[in-house]
């Protein structure tokens, strides 16, 4: 256990497995993309790596590692008490660079294939979503978890961002037909 914080299947429940195997998926998908598009296989390799670690991270919770042991190091300098600003100042951050990373791939891609600004907006979805559950202190937590029939809206933003990466990657894939001439 490091800091309260032990390995362990971050959400045991059959949307987090569903959400799971979509980051698979999308992983797979991207991938493949990689390999079947030339021009723009760098871009499509980043975005595989990204969907694997949110794969990883979805079911290992390595946020709430990162969460406790930046805890354990502001009680150790003695700053827990002003957390708030810090927690501010890094969401803040995450922000910016969420941003500026987003941007960079629309300004290099910008006269790109479809799929690709499709996959451009299915991982800025994705990035948003992960600002507000970095930033789910208390506030975003209670907003995640309404339910919607049966599902949460942190399940169901989570997964439509995932769609959007993996329809947009799978069309890459798709055989083109020709047309009979």
């Amino acid at each position: 256990m490091i800091y309260g914080w032990s390995p362990g299947i971050g959400d045991p429940t059959i949307w987090g497995w569903v959400t799971v195997a979509n980051y698979f998926l999308a992983f797979i998908s991207t991938a493949w993309a990689a390999r079947k598009d030339w021009s723009n296989q760098y871009f499509w390799s980043i975005i595989s790596i990204f969907m694997l670690a949110l794969c990883i991270n979805k079911q290992l919770d390595l946020q709430s590692l990162l969460t406790a042991v930046a805890r354990e190091i502001a009680r150790r300098g003695n700053w827990y008490q002003d957390r708030r600003i810090f927690q501010r100042e890094f969401i803040e951050l995450v922000i910016i660079l969420s941003v500026s990373v987003i941007g960079l791939l629309i300004f290099l891609n910008r006269k790109a294939k479809i799929a690709v600004l499709g996959t451009i907006t299915g991982t800025l979805f994705i990035a948003g979503f992960v600002v507000a559950r970095a930033a789910s202190f208390h506030h975003m937590d209670q907003a995640l978890g309404i339910s919607i029939f049966a599902f949460k809206l942190n399940h169901i933003l989570e997964n439509f961002g995932i769609m959007i990466v993996l329809i947009s990657s799978a069309s890459v894939n798709w055989p083109r037909r020709r047309l009979p001439q």
